[in-house]
């Protein structure tokens, strides 16, 4: 019978295992909950973490700083938020523009595209 529970407790909580660019059990604002209540959001979430991480391993020419201005602004755009559709909307962008960044020598990084994620 407890196994049963803990099962059912998993499956409750699992929502709050999806985004990885920031911990769901510390999510305080409105954006945060959204993106970890949501299956979608949080695939989302984590195709830009893994781009964006991935691209700053690459050579962009500039130690990635161009790339980090872009995030910061960004995320306060995302902040401001105030739907799903919002975040979906930005996330799915952004996923994609961040794979835009040019690489001055070696291989570009394999990104994941937004379309790809459903």
């Amino acid at each position: 019978m407890k196994f049963r529970h803990l099962i059912a407790a998993l499956l409750i909580l699992s929502p709050l295992a999806h985004a990885t660019s920031f911990d769901c059990k510390k999510a305080s604002t409105y954006v945060e909950k959204t993106i970890c209540s949501s299956p979608l959001l949080g695939k989302l979430d984590d195709a830009l973490a893994d781009n964006y991480r991935d691209m700053l391993a690459s050579d962009l020419g500039d130690g990635g700083a161009s790339l980090k201005k872009e995030q910061r602004a960004w995320v306060a755009r995302r902040n401001k938020c105030t739907s799903e559709k919002c975040l979906a909307d930005l996330y799915r962008k952004r996923v994609d523009d961040v794979c835009d960044a040019p690489v001055v020598t070696g291989i570009h990084a394999a990104c994941v595209q937004s379309e790809d994620i459903q």
